[in-house]
């Protein structure tokens, strides 16, 4: 049986895939983490025995230690089998536009810095899973936007470079991933959602909640070796780097 750690889970994707995961059958135990879990009003009214809330700050490693010592207690020696990276922001900037340092960093940090620190703390945890399952998965929640190949293709209604570059540096966290912890058979894979109708995505987006997480949990469950170091998009269509 799974268990599986999400971040920024008080609303938007995050919120989705751990409605979806706690109705998984093979999914044993669901770590919610936030930021301000006890006021995720959404998160909270979920009911499930799976579910257990972790108080979070993704870019702070006293925070990431202190979430790290509650999973550690529940999973034990069965370690942890799944690691989604969902935390994100957005700030829209124009390249040629008034930007402010201070938002630029913080986009970088929560985006691409934060899902370092993450694997990096969490790493023992899911080496621990993999001995015994026979591998672990890590899946970054990043954007089709940070695909390098088709940058000069994509268009979106709003100022989207720096957003792009902070989860290229994602994408590019997938790609070592998948090299420096293949021999702990831990897997990495990057996961666009789509353009989701959230606070984030705004009610101009294409996708309900429902049309992105519901195929995107299944999918990220059922990733095999041959997915590893891979991009993909909710619905399983492949993305090239």
């Amino acid at each position: 049986m799974t268990s599986v750690l999400v971040t920024g889970a008080n609303r938007g994707i995050g919120l989705g895939l751990v409605r979806q995961l706690v109705e998984e059958p093979s999914v044993a135990i669901v770590f919610a983490a936030a930021r301000n879990v006890d006021t995720a009003k959404d998160l909270t009214a979920i009911s499930s025995p799976k579910l257990h809330l972790v108080s979070l700050e993704i870019v702070s490693e006293e925070s990431i230690a202190r979430a790290h010592a509650k999973v550690s207690e529940i999973v034990g020696d069965r370690g942890l089998d799944l690691l989604i990276n969902n935390a994100g922001i957005f700030n829209a900037y124009r390249l040629a536009g008034a930007i402010d340092k201070a938002g630029l960093m913080q986009q970088f940090e929560v985006n691409a810095v934060g899902p370092i620190l993450l694997v990096n703390k969490f790493h023992g945890l899911l080496k621990k899973a993999a001995a015994k399952k026979g591998f672990a998965q890590i899946a970054n929640i990043t954007s089709a936007l940070g695909s390098l190949e088709t940058a000069c293709e994509m268009s979106a209604p709003m100022p989207t470079a720096l957003y792009a570059m902070s989860k290229a540096a994602a994408n590019m966290l997938t790609r070592k991933l998948c090299v420096e912890f293949r021999e702990d058979k831990i897997r990495a894979t990057s996961f666009c959602p789509g353009w989701v109708r959230t606070d984030m995505g705004t009610d101009a987006a294409a996708l309900s909640l429902e049309e992105s997480t519901v195929p995107l949990a299944k999918l990220i469950l059922a990733l095999q070796e041959e997915n590893n170091g891979l991009f993909y998009r909710y619905n399983g269509e492949a993305i090239p780097w």
